[in-house]
């Protein structure tokens, strides 16, 4: 009696982890292809030497952007539209420091909490998006430029609970 009642409850349960984990799977699969298809577009150029990080950014549209060492040493970042056309190529010491535009958010906001930072591009500018909390829990996106001096908010949107 013992055993299946024991079958009956590990089975089930191991049924629901293996859905779990395919449904998972299913899921990153675009991610994953999109990512190694971005990898082989940036290795074919010759300035390229590895591709350290990769991440997508939904704005307006879906910017896959790309950090990139290229062979002089700097650290760029590459965005790609969905047609995987390059749009834009930027080097990293070119940005306003992150850090500084999370500083005045969280100076300027009462109780302000970040949630994430990250590189894009909207409205044909490289820009800071950041997402951050107020103390009335009411959720912000804020994108910021990010070259040509940059740190001017270019648009903000605000969720409230």
């Amino acid at each position: 009696m013992r055993l299946w009642l024991s079958l009956g409850i590990v089975l089930p349960v191991f049924f629901l982890g293996v859905g779990v984990f395919s449904f998972y799977q299913t899921i990153n699969a675009p991610k994953n292809e999109q990512q190694e298809a971005i990898e082989h577009l940036v290795m074919n150029e010759d300035e390229a030497v590895e591709v350290e990080d990769f991440h997508m950014f939904f704005g307006i549209d879906t910017i896959y952007v790309a950090t990139v060492s290229q062979d002089n040493g700097e650290l760029y970042y590459w965005f790609y539209n969905d047609s995987y056309d390059r749009i834009e190529r930027v080097p990293h010491a070119d940005l306003v420091e992150a850090d500084t535009l999370k500083n005045e958010v969280l100076e300027s906001v009462a109780g302000a909490e970040l949630r994430d930072i990250g590189v894009g591009y909207e409205e044909d500018e490289v820009v800071y998006e950041l997402v951050y909390t107020d103390q009335d829990n009411t959720l912000y996106y804020d994108y910021y430029t990010a070259t040509d001096g940059g740190g001017e908010l270019l648009k903000q949107f605000r969720l409230s609970p």
